[in-house]
């Protein structure tokens, strides 16, 4: 059986308007070398599709449970085909325009559906086709909410979840409390910041003072947020250009503090031999949620909706967890998780965790009145390059 992968290529113009960030969570935690060996756990018999179905998935490699759900579908004599995206740029211009690639099923990172409700890209789903999606099973952030359910229909459902917050090492530097603990005159060189844009952005307004009104933010708002984002860029010697390399500059001792990054951090640095933990400080962290959708180029809707169902179970939820080292939205995955995963994303305390750290959109592709995501991206680049 003929076993391939394919990484997704963006040609399309809308690349040019979301300049797309790499994920560093995803690509740091699977690794440029499962990529390079082509790794891919699921089936593809181009000649020939199994009678009972084929799919074509494209999404975050390690989201798509190529791995985990690989026994079902031979059991269900299904064939599925994974594209692996590298940015959400890539399932964009997939499916934008007159020719839209062919899926059945496909993911959309925290903001986007924004996007992708103007762009009439969705199919509204069936949740009563999908048993592991309820109000009984499903974590309550997770369950209906803005982000996945309006006009009275269902249009995503999310898959998994986590954070970017502040990661620092513990033998040299207090817990903070507040981002402004990063300002500490004895952090002056100590600090670095992971070049991951889009789950940094909501801080910089937050530690502004416009945390209520991101990623909404005038002229006059963004240019003041900047400005005061300054003085974090001072306490800097370096720039982590990634999420491995932030954990390489924590490691050496070159830094004792990270101003976001993802969850995963202190699992990395520990096999290092350096003990750093995470910190949400009181203006909360950045959360990210990965929601599968169908789109409208879907051929195969119940089988699409099965193939939902199947990830939602919670083994299938906590083995990616693990994987991915993020956050489960089923209810039942939680007992299943190692106690690692259970104690960083802190699931008895959930509702104290989201009370100050929104699920945010992205800032707007067009307004005369709020600075765009291109702006965003323009002054991030700036920043970036002022180390």
């Amino acid at each position: 059986m003929k076993r391939e992968t394919e990484k997704a290529q963006d040609n399309s113009p809308i690349s040019t308007v979301l300049d797309g960030f790499s994920v560093n969570r995803r690509s740091f935690l699977l690794g440029a070398a499962a990529s390079a060996a082509g790794l891919y756990i699921g089936s593809f018999v181009p000649s020939a599709f199994a009678a009972s179905g084929h799919l074509e998935i494209l999404g975050w490699e390690g989201e798509t449970a190529d791995a985990e759900l690989a026994n079902w579908r031979k059991q269900r004599d299904i064939t599925v085909r994974s594209s692996y995206a590298s940015t959400q740029d890539d399932i964009t211009a997939r499916l934008a325009g007159n020719d839209p690639v062919q899926l059945d099923l496909t993911m959309y990172a925290l903001g986007y559906e924004v996007i992708y409700k103007e762009m009439g890209i969705l199919s509204p789903i069936d949740t009563s086709k999908i048993s592991n999606y309820s109000a009984e099973s499903t974590i309550p952030q997770f369950f209906q909410g803005d982000r996945w359910y309006w006009d009275g229909k269902q249009w995503g459902i999310p898959l998994l979840w986590g954070m970017n917050t502040i990661v620092y090492n513990v033998k040299n530097v207090a817990k903070p409390t507040r981002y402004q603990d990063l300002l500490d005159p004895k952090l002056k060189g100590k600090l670095t910041f992971v070049d991951d844009g889009l789950s940094t952005w909501s801080l910089i307004a937050i530690i502004a003072g416009y945390g209520d009104k991101f990623p909404n933010l005038t002229r006059a708002e963004f240019d003041d947020a900047f400005e005061k984002l300054k003085p974090y860029r001072e306490q800097c010697r370096t720039f982590a250009s990634s999420a491995g390399d932030a954990v390489s500059l924590l490691a050496s001792g070159e830094v004792d503090a990270v101003f976001s990054m993802s969850a995963f951090g202190p699992t990395e640095t520990a096999k290092r031999g350096v003990k750093t933990a995470l910190a949400v400080p009181e203006e909360g962290a950045a959360i990210w949620v990965d929601a599968l959708f169908i789109p409208k180029t879907v051929k195969d809707v119940p089988l699409a909706l099965e193939y939902i169902n199947k990830m939602l179970e919670p083994e299938t939820q906590a083995a990616m967890a693990k994987t991915m080292f993020s956050g489960v939205t089923n209810k039942k995955a939680i007992p299943l998780l190692d106690p690692v995963l259970r104690e960083t994303f802190d699931y008895e305390h959930l509702d104290s965790l989201f009370a100050k750290s929104k699920l945010y959109g992205q800032p707007p592709l067009k307004s005369d009145k709020y600075v765009t995501y291109a702006e965003w991206v323009e002054q991030w680049s700036n920043f970036k390059g002022s180390f």
